[in-house]
C-alpha cells in the first residue's frame, strides 16, 4: 500500500481532547500529527466555559455519576474518570498552566443545578477552570479559551506538526481489522497517513448535523452554540469498521435566542428572576429555575399528537422593566456568537435592532408575538399572586425566585432549544479503545471526549472539559505504547 506520509499516531480533532492526546503521546516518545477539519484549533472546548468539578468524596461520586448514566456506564470506566480527574490540577500545572476557582458572575438565570439525587453532595458546587486571558473570576465564560491555549502552547513546543483544514475522511484497516491509517483531505487534495502505532479519534459530535439529530436525538434543534465542524464524519468513520456506537441519544442544550443577523444562536441568560416561561398558547409549562440550564430541551420537547407540532418551539420568555434594567438578558461569553457580536450590558442596542419586542400591557406585548392577550395576561396574574403569596402551585418555584413580572414596559422574546453538544459517538473502555459491535477493543484505535463521552442522556454541566483532559491523556499514552507495525 502507497503513503503520502507516516508518523506513530494520528490524531483526529484539534480540541482540548485532541491537544491533551497529541501532548501525552509525544511526551511517551512517539512521533504525533494533529488533523483538524476546521481552519482554527479549539473546537467545541474553545467556545465552552471550559470549567471542571470538583470530586469532594471519589467512591460516593463513582456512584452518582452511574446513577446519572443510568448504568449504561461501565464502573471501570467512571472510576478512571473520577479518581483520574483528580490529577487534572496536577497535569495542568505540568503544562504551565493554573487552575483557578471559577464563579458566576451577579446575572445567573437560569441556574446550574446540582441533581437532587443520592450522591450530588459527593460533587462541590464550586467549579475550576484553567486561568488565563479569557476569563476572569467574576465572568464564567472563557475557561476553554483559556485551556486551548495552553494546550496550543504546549503542542507548539513540543513541534508537533498539525495540519489545519484537513478532514478525516476513512479508516484503513488490516487484513487483522486493526487501524493503520487513514485517508484525509489537506486543503481538498487527497492525503493518505500511515499511522504505525495508533489513531486517535477526537473530532467531536454531531451537534451541527440536523439529519442525525433528529434521526439519534429525535429533534430538531436550532443552529448549535459550539463548532460548526461537529458533523459526525467521525461517527461514519467507525461504522465502516464495525465499532459499537453509545449514547447516541444524549445531548446537551440550553436556550437561546434567534436574532435576524447572525447564524448562531445568543445563549439566554436573565440578570434577575422575575420572568416567565410561556408556550405558543401562553401558558406556563415548567418550573422556570427549577431545571439546569444544560437540560432545557427536557422541557420543551412535548409532541402534540393532534397537531403533530411542537408548541413549546419556539416558547417565549416574558418579563417586565425591573428585569430589562437589571442587565442584559443574554450572554455572549461563551458560543461562537461571541466571535463576531458582543451582547449589551443594558440591553438597548438589542431592543433598538428590535431582536426585543417591548408593549406598555401585557395584552398589547401578546399581540406583538402573536400569542392570546386573553391567556397570557391570565398567566402573568397568576404567577403574580403566587409571587404575591409567596408559592406557586403550578410548578413549586422557590420562594426566593418569585419575582413579580409589574412593571411596565413588558418584554419578551422567542426562546429555542440550542445545541451545546452531543455526547453519542463510538463505545470506548477505560483504556480509551474504541470498541466493536461485540464488545472487542479495535486494534489500535483510540477516543477520547465529546466523540462517545461516557454521558448517557443526563449531562449536568462542567462534566466534559475534565473528560477530554483524562481520557485524551489516556488515549495518547495508550496509543504510543503500541508496538510499531512494518
Amino acid at each position: 500500500m502507497e503513503w503520502d506520509r507516516e508518523t506513530d499516531v494520528i490524531v483526529v480533532g484539534y480540541g482540548g481532547a485532541g491537544g491533551m492526546a497529541a501532548i501525552a503521546a509525544h511526551d511517551a516518545g512517539a512521533s504525533v500529527l494533529i488533523l483538524e477539519k476546521m481552519s482554527q484549533e479549539g473546537g467545541t472546548t474553545r467556545t465552552s466555559g471550559g470549567r471542571m468539578r470538583i470530586v469532594l468524596d471519589p467512591e460516593r461520586a463513582v456512584d452518582f455519576y452511574n446513577k446519572i448514566c443510568e448504568g449504561t456506564t461501565p464502573r471501570d470506566l467512571l472510576q478512571t474518570y473520577v479518581y483520574e480527574g483528580l490529577k487534572v490540577p496536577e497535569w495542568i500545572r505540568a503544562l504551565g498552566g493554573e487552575v483557578e476557582e471559577s464563579v458566576d458572575g451577579p446575572h445567573h438565570y437560569p441556574l446550574h443545578l446540582e441533581p437532587d439525587i443520592a450522591g450530588a453532595d459527593s460533587i462541590s458546587p464550586n467549579r475550576h477552570r484553567v486561568k488565563g486571558p479569557f476569563g476572569s473570576k467574576e465572568k464564567s465564560g472563557g475557561g476553554g479559551a483559556n485551556l486551548i491555549t495552553l494546550l496550543v502552547k504546549n503542542v507548539t513546543q513540543r513541534k508537533i506538526e498539525v495540519l489545519l483544514d484537513t478532514p478525516a475522511t476513512k479508516l484503513i484497516t488490516n487484513e487483522e481489522g486493526g487501524v493503520i491509517g487513514l485517508e484525509a483531505r489537506h486543503k481538498g487534495n487527497p492525503l493518505r497517513i500511515k499511522a504505525k502505532r495508533g489513531v486517535i479519534l477526537t473530532c467531536g459530535g454531531f451537534s451541527a448535523n440536523p439529519a442525525m439529530l433528529l434521526e439519534y436525538v429525535g429533534q430538531n434543534y436550532y443552529l448549535p452554540y459550539c463548532n460548526p465542524g461537529n458533523t459526525g464524519d467521525g461517527i461514519h468513520m467507525v461504522m465502516e469498521i464495525g465499532a459499537d456506537l453509545w449514547h447516541m441519544s444524549a445531548v446537551v442544550a440550553g436556550f437561546g435566542y434567534k436574532v435576524p443577523d447572525y447564524d448562531y444562536p445568543v445563549p439566554h441568560k436573565m440578570p434577575l428572576p422575575g420572568y416567565v416561561y410561556v408556550d405558543q398558547k401562553a401558558k406556563r409549562f415548567m418550573n422556570e429555575t427549577g431545571v439546569d440550564s444544560h437540560l432545557m430541551w427536557t422541557q420543551v420537547f412535548y409532541w402534540d399528537v393532534r397537531t403533530c407540532s411542537y408548541p413549546r418551539v419556539p416558547c417565549f420568555v416574558i418579563f417586565d422593566a425591573d428585569t430589562f434594567g437589571a442587565g442584559p438578558i443574554a450572554t455572549t461569553l461563551r458560543g461562537k456568537i461571541g466571535d463576531v457580536y458582543q451582547w449589551s450590558e443594558d440591553n438597548q442596542p438589542e431592543l433598538e435592532r428590535g431582536w426585543i419586542a417591548q408593549a406598555e400591557t401585557i395584552d398589547l406585548l401578546a399581540k406583538k408575538i402573536e400569542v392570546s392577550p386573553e391567556t397570557l395576561q391570565e398567566t402573568i396574574s397568576r404567577y403574580n399572586m403566587s409571587c404575591i403569596g409567596g408559592y406557586d402551585p403550578e410548578f413549586n418555584r422557590t420562594l426566593q425566585t418569585l419575582s413579580p413580572v409589574m412593571r411596565p414596559p413588558f418584554y419578551a422574546m422567542r426562546l429555542f432549544p440550542c445545541v451545546l453538544n452531543t455526547q453519542g459517538g463510538a463505545r470506548r473502555n477505560a483504556r480509551a479503545q474504541v470498541l466493536n459491535v461485540h464488545g472487542n477493543p479495535i486494534p489500535r484505535l483510540y477516543s477520547a471526549g465529546e466523540f462517545g463521552s461516557l454521558f448517557h442522556r443526563f449531562y449536568i454541566g462542567a462534566g466534559n472539559v475534565r473528560e477530554c483532559i483524562v481520557f485524551g491523556r489516556i488515549a495518547g499514552q495508550n496509543a504510543a505504547a503500541e508496538t510499531p507495525w512494518k
